[in-house]
């Protein structure tokens, strides 16, 4: 019975992470925007670029609201009046401030978003291999004992004391 039900759960969670997968590899939207043809630099700008619907946190590439077809019109028209894909994405953020873009530029202070998630991960990472060592070091108290062997390689006898102590640890365990 517990064979069947790992084996469900394996099944469910690789069909949980191929949909993710999938989701991940074909975007909502993908298959309408490879029927329709795009002027070259539409992708490149729309992708880069927050759809401001409200509706979604999505680029503008991926939204399938009326306000983003809108936006991707207006770029193929920019596109078609001879601007640069970077110069269409430069006046939308001369426009709408650095807040339209999907993500910031590395340089400046935007560097710290994204430099600061990768130190955050390495500082856990680091924190997490003290404290696991930490944990897995055997105190000196309760390290085992390793007796040394005289020269005719038998252990010496042991302390009388050390006998007592075992002797009263055996006894309380027993009651």
């Amino acid at each position: 019975m517990r064979r069947s039900a790992r084996a469900a759960s394996l099944v469910v969670c690789l069909g949980m992470l191929g949909a993710a997968l999938a989701a991940a590899i074909f975007p909502a939207g993908a298959v309408s925007a490879a029927v329709v043809k795009v002027p070259p630099g539409v992708d490149y700008v729309t992708g880069r670029i927050i759809c401001d619907c409200g509706c979604s946190n999505l680029t503008v590439k991926n939204c399938t609201c009326g306000r983003a077809d809108q936006i991707r019109a207006e770029v193929a028209a920019r596109l078609a009046q001879g601007r640069t894909p970077e110069q269409v994405l430069q006046s939308y953020v001369d426009e709408y401030g650095e807040q339209i873009l999907a993500s910031p530029e590395p340089e400046g202070f935007n560097l710290v978003g994204w430099l600061l998630p990768f130190g955050a991960v390495l500082l856990a990472g680091a924190i997490l291999v003290l404290v696991l060592r930490r944990w897995a070091r055997v105190p000196w108290s309760e390290a085992p004992l390793v007796t040394p062997l005289d020269s005719a390689g038998t252990a010496p006898a042991p302390d009388p004391s050390f006998l007592k102590r075992v002797q009263s640890d055996l006894e309380e365990s027993e009651r």
